[in-house]
């Protein structure tokens, strides 16, 4: 079939850009509150810039449910073609910009961390800063910050040196979780006797949460038929969606996994176990690509 020109489809798309970036930000986060608070929109702003789309498009792109969103067919096949084509047409921008030099930003992040809560939302950075090219240093277990190996690094209760700048961001709180298959074979629900009947998984990185957990709760008498250390808390939390026991993860980076129901939190979050998320990078560092990175992170904060 003959492809047909250009100005048949410019003629055949009634919408903006910026509705086709608020299209791909609700498809990427699956919440239009999550999307308001990225593009800095009223929710009910971003609910009407979807349904002139859908309207313009005579399709329906999302199954709204009461709390989350799901793409339609239709839906998925737009996303893939208009995030792809934004990052195209950001990339092309930043080339033949002349006052966009090519920059580098090297980040450090636990995977844990990264897989959960960074890299679902870094494209939007990637298309607001195309020109700016992102390497990322992993490990299982924190380290102390090297400005000299790193611009920037995310951790929880940061060292406190006079040198560096800790960007607060948001309160993670410890919570155990497993999938709900595992919890349906057990036919205890989510009470305390659950853990009694289950492996429980710790992490490298955080030996005693556990033991935290279990004081927070007032429930030292438990213990699990058998515990597996991992090196990381990715492994860990990944072994607990495979229906392989129980695993402690930080709330509201697995708030996805809840959402799409491959896991279910088993107590409620408790301040007694929580810690912010801090971005954290040199204070004599003026890089500007470092100064963006903070610019976005700040539109994240979610302070008490």
């Amino acid at each position: 079939m003959e492809t047909p020109p250009l100005r048949h489809f410019l003629h055949k798309l009634p919408f903006a850009l910026n509705t086709l970036q608020t299209f791909v930000v609700a498809a990427e986060t699956l919440s239009f509150k999550d999307t308001a608070e990225r593009l800095h929109l009223s929710a009910s702003a971003i609910s009407r810039q979807i349904q002139a789309l859908e309207q313009s498009l005579d399709v329906t792109l999302f199954i709204r449910h009461s709390r989350s969103l799901q793409l339609t067919d239709e839906g998925q096949q737009l996303f893939q073609v208009a995030q792809s084509s934004l990052q195209m047409l950001a990339t092309a921008v930043a080339e033949i910009s002349p006052k966009l030099p090519k920059t580098s930003l090297t980040l450090s992040a636990l995977p844990y961390f990264s897989n959960n809560w960074l890299l679902p939302r870094l494209s939007e950075f990637s298309n607001r800063h195309p020109h700016i090219q992102l390497s990322f240093e992993s490990d299982s277990t924190y380290q102390s910050f090297d400005v000299h190996k790193t611009d920037g690094c995310f951790r929880f209760a940061p060292e406190a040196r006079d040198d560096l700048v800790a960007l607060k961001l948001f309160r993670q709180y410890a919570v155990p979780v497993a999938s709900p298959e595992l919890i349906q074979q057990k036919g205890l629900g989510r009470a305390l006797e659950f853990f009694n009947h289950v492996r429980w998984f710790d992490a490298a990185s955080q030996p005693q949460l556990w033991y935290q957990w279990q004081q927070a709760h007032q429930s030292t008498h438990l213990a699990p038929t058998d515990r597996i250390s991992f090196d990381d808390a990715e492994t860990a939390l990944q072994a607990a969606r495979e229906g392989l026991g129980v695993a402690m993860a930080a709330w509201p980076l697995i708030e996805k996994d809840v959402k799409e129901e491959r896991l279910v939190c088993l107590t409620e979050p408790l301040e007694s176990l929580s810690e912010y998320y801090y971005f954290v990078y040199a204070k004599n560092n003026k890089d500007p690509s470092l100064q963006l990175m903070v610019e976005w992170l700040t539109s994240y904060q979610q302070l008490d």
